[in-house]
């Protein structure tokens, strides 16, 4: 999808994130508090799961179905993929329709499935899969992504929530008591996206099934609800700024947080020598240290500060890449906050985890196990905390804050004298630029305060775009990585002001 988002992405929406390897400069130690979890995340814990309903018991007209698309009341009506304007669309709704396509059907004879449609693999992202039902699941599966998928199980809470009381729970209530998944909450919201984005102990696309040719997964929350056909369902509540500021903050977090309990589950697997898993499992590196062009006669890894041990691509580059530029800015974020966890995050098990995986080829997975539940324990006690802040009522972001983030992205995206960049990575680049192109959209784009950026944004977004007819930045050289260094480079000068110098 990110690369469909690079080819097709104009800078006017979100143009793309590289990776400074010095944590924040506070440490508080784990053990200091007991561990916090944000709500809305895994599964709600109820004894008894409840049962999925189908999406069409929300499209009565006095209900979501009202007919208007992009209107409150026509919630289904806007998601459903028959609705009008037909050029944009909810993707979520032709999830499971594309386990037929082709291309569906072609990775299936090489993955040995007869059938994705009726594969669990494919099943558990690709529709909501309740097998408690069987008079209702054949239709809840045509539905794909459906309502149920997104704001968990209706069974419990489709009689409650049309009630006025429900307006006055909170979300954490409607969790914990209903298992209704709170998406008001921006971390509830982006570790729900994450799980099938991601993946999770029960969501796991690995490599097999990208050499097969599903699309990587690479996700981007600010980037995904910005896309221009994306026909959002819902309006948010907050001002643009705000809620954008936020989203990318709350979204490396929660990305993060997504692959290292990714990881945590392969490696417990490859512990019990599960004979379907292989360790260590390609997919949670960095995938174009290995897919690109070699035989250059000076390799890319001269252009940038970072160094690896070869034949060590780097551990999921892309979640790591700018997190802790997310972690310094929750203050600007978050404005006025009063909780000493937003104050100085810090992530020193993630910074053990990361070194770990990219010390050697094959890390031993019981020591994995051990560090990817602390990265996750550090990660939810960050993500808990902004959580809180979003229920205290999280202010309004001030104008100036994009500015001083995306300085903050261009020199993460450079070394120290700024003579190299930091990491010469292709995901480390772009997961850098998409956050400098997330705070120029907060910002107004070309129409704002930033315009200045387009030029230097474009230009980078240019030297990232994989070649036509391509699915990976193929001859991705030092000559491309030049004009990048240069343009984070003015990016850097051009964004000063607002942070000094």
């Amino acid at each position: 999808m990110i690369a469909v988002a690079l080819a097709a992405g104009a800078v006017a929406c979100l143009l793309p994130a590289a990776r400074s390897h010095q944590p924040p400069t506070f440490t508080a130690p784990l053990d200091a508090a007991p561990r916090i979890k944000p709500y809305g995340v895994d599964k709600a814990d109820f004894k008894e799961p409840f049962a999925q309903r189908a999406s069409t018991s929300c499209s009565a007209s006095a209900c979501h179905g009202g007919g208007a698309v992009g209107k409150v009341g026509s919630e289904h009506t806007t998601w459903a993929r028959e609705a009008f304007p037909a050029e944009t669309s909810d993707p979520h709704a032709k999830a499971y329709s594309v386990l037929f396509n082709p291309v569906s059907v072609r990775m299936g004879k090489a993955l040995g499935i007869k059938e994705p449609h009726k594969d669990k693999r494919c099943l558990t992202c690709h529709a909501v899969d309740s097998a408690k039902e069987p008079e209702t699941r054949d239709q809840i599966l045509s539905e794909g992504v459906g309502c149920g998928a997104c704001h968990g199980p209706a069974d419990k809470w489709i009689s409650e929530h049309t009630l006025p009381s429900w307006k006055a729970r909170s979300n954490q209530s409607k969790w914990t008591e209903f298992g209704f998944v709170p998406t008001k909450s921006l971390v509830a919201r982006a570790l729900n996206c994450a799980s099938c984005h991601v993946g999770d102990g029960d969501r796991d696309m690995n490599h097999d099934f990208i050499a097969a040719g599903h699309p990587r997964l690479a996700f981007e929350p600010a980037r995904f609800h910005n896309q221009p056909d994306y026909r959002t369902h819902w309006t948010e509540k907050s001002d643009a700024l705000s809620f954008e500021v936020r989203l990318w903050v709350v979204g490396q977090a929660a990305t993060l947080r997504a692959a290292a309990n990714l990881l945590a589950e392969r490696a417990a697997r490859a512990v019990k020598n599960d004979q379907i898993t292989p360790w260590p499992e390609f997919s949670g590196y960095s995938c174009y240290a290995c897919h690109q062009t070699i035989g250059d006669p000076e390799l890319r890894g001269s252009q940038s500060a970072t160094s690896r041990p070869a034949g060590v691509p780097g551990w999921d580059v892309w979640s790591n890449a700018a997190v802790n530029v997310a972690a310094n800015s929750c203050g600007l974020a978050f404005p006025g906050v009063i909780l000493p966890e937003l104050r100085e995050v810090s992530l020193p098990a993630v910074e053990e985890l990361r070194k770990l995986m990219e010390s050697k080829r094959a890390p031993e997975p019981a020591e994995i196990v051990k560090k990817a539940k602390a990265a996750v324990v550090e990660l939810d006690r960050w993500l808990a905390a902004m959580q809180a802040e979003e229920e205290r009522g999280p202010g309004v972001v001030a104008k100036g804050t994009p500015e001083k983030i995306a300085h903050r992205l261009a020199k993460n995206a450079l070394s120290g004298d700024r003579k190299q960049l930091a990491d010469h990575d292709w995901d480390a680049l772009a997961a850098n630029y998409l956050g400098t192109a997330a705070m120029y959209h907060a910002a107004g784009g070309k129409d704002g305060t930033v315009s200045a950026w387009r030029e230097s944004l474009a230009n980078v977004a240019k030297e990232l775009r994989f070649p036509f007819g391509t699915n990976s930045p193929v001859k991705f050289d030092r000559l491309k990585l030049n004009p990048i260094r240069d343009n984070f480079e003015l990016l850097y000068k051009t964004t000063s002001i607002p942070e000094g110098k």
